[in-house]
């Protein structure tokens, strides 16, 4: 989506320049204004800002996404490590108030 975001953003660029710089044949057959030019110049400027500002948080979420699946994976195997001494060295009826819901 950001190749595609950012595609556009230099259309309405590229747009925006050949406007101004032809902007006395624009105005007087179209009546496009300095004003609408500026207005999409500054539009084009806020969304390369904004889409910029959003890659950097795609790329923070994706840091924290990987170690959060880390963080997990330690969790699974600590489990894993205290339900296999409690299966262990306990009868299956009291599995349940120690905590582990397995039920074999």
């Amino acid at each position: 989506m950001a190749k595609v975001y950012a595609e556009q953003v230099k259309k309405a660029q590229f747009l925006a320049a050949g406007l101004k710089s032809n902007y006395e044949l624009i105005n007087s057959r179209l009546g496009i204004t300095m004003e609408q030019i500026q207005a999409l110049e500054a539009a084009a400027d806020e969304a390369a800002r904004m889409n910029a500002e959003v890659e950097a948080l795609r790329e923070e979420v994706s840091r924290k996404a990987a170690l959060a699946n880390r963080k997990l994976e330690g969790v699974k195997k600590n489990m894993m490590s205290a339900k296999r001494l409690v299966k262990s060295h306990f009868d299956p009826s009291k599995w349940m108030e120690l905590g582990v819901m397995d039920k074999r």
